[in-house]
């Protein structure tokens, strides 16, 4: 994990929790999956915690991205 960090500047958990926010955007901004799908695909068995964790990366909850975006 050292190593991981050193390369990339940040830990494996929170680089995990930005790829998977990122790929929730991207499948937010297609429209055809509900919020507990996306939370699972992009591997948060609890939507209300997958929500939790979406505002506190983007500062904004998933309606709010999905408004603002479109």
């Amino acid at each position: 994990s050292s190593t991981f960090s050193k390369e990339t500047g940040h830990s494996f958990s929170s680089y995990l929790t930005k790829y998977r926010i990122g790929k929730a955007k991207e499948l937010l901004l297609g429209g055809n999956y509900k919020i507990y799908e996306i939370a699972e695909m992009v591997g948060y068995s609890d939507p209300k915690y997958f929500c939790k964790v979406f505002k506190k990366c983007t500062g904004m909850s998933t309606s709010a991205f999905v408004n603002q975006t479109l």
